[in-house]
């Protein structure tokens, strides 16, 4: 609900961006050629106007795309850390078959962040995947597992205190989990 309400506030920022009115007259100046045509310069700004809105327009297109993920049904998401593995699991909660579409071989995706909030490591990062729709059933009740090794995970950190967060990679369900560990 958070991240719904965040992206509605953005999309109202950036359309309040992209209707600022330039209230200053172009300073077009008329001037005869020597066919006796009238001829007509401006100053450019309408072009700058123009390039200033097509960056709102990308901006609001974006925000967009981020809010149509928000319609995305949810599945169950939960970590459990045993035997130096975290373990993702998915569950269909919905009471019904969910129709899972993959767009490649990456059926999820896990991001390390330090104390502050900062991302510092992401699973997909420099990783390459099949080019192939999946498409699965994932019938009520059905999961899915994935797991991550705590060296796998903890490699490159410094001592402290992480959090790690899978997500469900699906383009029409979504599933995520964090849990909170520490390096020594």
């Amino acid at each position: 609900m958070k991240q719904i309400v965040l992206l509605l506030t953005m999309l109202f920022l950036l359309v309040g961006c992209g209707t600022t009115q330039n209230n200053t007259a172009p300073d077009n100046s008329n001037t005869t050629n020597p066919n006796g045509e009238e001829n007509t310069t401006g100053s450019g700004e309408d072009e700058e106007i123009e390039e200033d809105s097509s960056e709102a327009d990308k901006a609001k297109k974006e925000l967009i795309e981020k809010l149509k993920d928000s319609d995305k049904e949810n599945l169950s998401g939960s970590i459990n850390y045993s035997d130096n593995q975290f373990v993702f699991t998915v569950e269909n909660n919905l009471g019904k078959d969910a129709e899972i579409t993959f767009s490649s071989g990456q059926e999820y995706d896990y991001m390390v962040f330090d104390s502050n909030g900062k991302m510092v490591k992401k699973l997909s990062e420099d990783m390459m995947y099949t080019q192939a729709i999946k498409e699965v059933v994932l019938a009520s009740g059905e999961k899915f597992t994935y797991s991550a090794s705590y060296e796998e995970v903890a490699s490159g950190l410094a001592t402290g205190e992480y959090t790690i967060e899978f997500v469900f990679a699906d383009k029409n369900f979504q599933a995520s989990a964090r849990e909170t560990f520490d390096v020594e």
